[in-house]
């Protein structure tokens, strides 16, 4: 009875932390977001309520974005207090072991993890992809047949052709780059350098084509219709499938159309492992908190707590170096998500066992 007494006390604590950390730092940052942004908003007449919904589908992404940090206070703070008032010192007085102390919070770290792992997975696409749409309708008022602007248009057509863009500016596409594989090969190139959506049909100009074959064919047009596009500039805008956005399932199909097609999925494949990858952190840093938190009472809050920021935001920033080198190419996607973790990890377990936990 006296043990759940006491996980009880620890748990409750270890939340409380952990909830106020979360709020506070979701707080600011989109509050920071607002006022980077406020002259905007006044100059466009922005309503209140529509700034409510834009940072309220915001909101899932940042919230998966500071989860680890807040982790690490979390557990900084709530061990950190009984550790100031002596009441770890108190437990390990009654006979009571360092791992049945943390392990609680160890738990239950990594039962949340795995929850903010399913909100990243299924829920944060969902509200990207709805932060999108409020913002180009609701905020710039951008609706059907009115004037819209998209970089970097990229996605795969009905026809099975793959559709690179510069840009896509009201009705016309700029710096068009379209492949047409087969068996894994690239069988057709078109380039073009524009391309205007007219009475239902795309006319590219400034046209080259490139055949490849037994024998590699070019040509160039001033003009082609390409009759192997038939989407509307607005299906372009509505289909274009952006990987952030996706569900996990749609993600691995997604992942599994383009490499049947031959094309390019370092980014998919390296958004996929990070929907898992990213939330371990949370569990990880946990790791780190504990240890800090036992050098409060000897060092003071403000060295746990700057060493903690330190820590977290080198974390950050190494996967974030990871996830260029995974998009680039340079590293396997799986290995650019999961490496950074196992190093963490391994730099956890070891920090606590040199201070005996």
């Amino acid at each position: 009875m006296g043990d759940k007494i006491i996980e009880r006390y620890i748990l409750r604590d270890f939340f409380r932390a952990l909830l106020l950390a979360i709020v506070a730092i979701v707080i600011i940052y989109l509050i920071t977001d607002f006022f980077e942004r406020i002259g905007f908003y006044i100059d466009r007449k922005v309503p209140g309520r529509i700034l409510a919904g834009y940072y309220f589908f915001h909101s899932f992404y940042v919230l998966i974005l500071i989860a680890p940090l807040a982790f690490l206070l979390g557990v900084y703070f709530s061990l950190g207090r009984l550790t100031k008032n002596n009441e770890v010192l108190a437990m390990r007085g009654l006979g009571i072991s360092p791992f049945f102390i943390y392990r609680p919070v160890f738990l239950w770290a990594l039962l949340l993890s795995l929850g903010f792992t399913y909100i990243n997975a299924n829920v944060v696409p969902w509200a990207l992809h709805n932060k999108r749409v409020w913002w180009r309708e609701k905020i710039l008022k951008i609706g059907s047949g009115q004037a819209f602007f998209e970089r970097k248009v990229s996605m795969i057509l009905k026809s099975g052709w793959y559709l690179y863009a510069d840009r896509l500016l009201n009705r016309t596409l700029i710096g068009i780059d379209l492949i047409y594989m087969k068996d894994g090969k690239i069988r057709r190139r078109v380039y073009a350098k524009r391309g205007i959506y007219q009475d239902g049909k795309w006319v590219l100009k400034d046209v080259y084509i490139r055949s490849f074959g037994e024998r590699e064919r070019f040509e160039k047009k001033e003009e082609l219709t390409a009759e192997f596009i038939t989407e509307s500039p607005e299906d372009i805008l509505k289909k274009r499938q952006r990987p952030e956005e996706m569900g996990i399932l749609r993600l691995l199909n997604h992942i599994r159309e383009l490499s049947r097609r031959g094309q390019p999925v370092q980014r998919e494949k390296l958004e996929f492992y990070r929907r898992f990858s990213y939330p371990a952190l949370c569990f990880i840093l946990v790791l780190y908190g504990c240890p800090l938190a036992l050098e409060v009472k000897r060092k003071g809050l403000a060295f746990g707590l700057g060493w903690g920021l330190f820590l977290a935001f080198f974390f950050w920033g190494i996967v974030q170096l990871f996830s260029v080198l995974g998009e680039k190419g340079a590293v396997y996607p799986f290995l650019a998500a999961t490496l950074p973790n196992l190093a963490f990890l391994t730099g956890g377990i070891i920090l606590m066992w040199v201070r005996k936990m």
